[in-house]
């Protein structure tokens, strides 16, 4: 799947909103998968959010299988509910997630 949202300012910046408001509260709020909901799972013996500023990608390292995780989650038990569904968010809104997730690298 090819990601049709061009990376711009704009769209980074749409994105970290996103990202600030369904996802820091795991991934951390770098991305570094550092946040105390990710040390509270990790203390029930859930898996540790990914850690979003490496080169290693787990689910998939291509702007369309990143989409993917965004849109229907990932994990066993629904580790990381997906934003497909939630209002408000469109398809738009999960690609700039994609752009903006490709400036945490390291």
């Amino acid at each position: 799947m090819k990601n049709p949202v061009e990376s711009t300012p704009k769209s980074i910046a749409a994105g970290k909103n996103v990202y600030d408001k369904y996802c820091a509260e795991c991934h951390g709020v770098t991305g570094n998968g550092v946040s105390e909901k990710a040390a509270t799972l990790a203390q029930a013996g859930e898996p540790k959010p990914s850690d979003l500023t490496d080169d290693k990608w787990d689910h998939g390292s291509t702007d369309g299988e990143i989409f993917v995780d965004i849109r229907d989650g990932v994990g066993v038990r629904g580790a990381m509910k997906g934003l497909n569904g939630k209002p408000g968010i469109s398809d738009t809104d999960m690609w700039n997630v994609v752009n903006y997730l490709r400036t945490l690298k390291r």
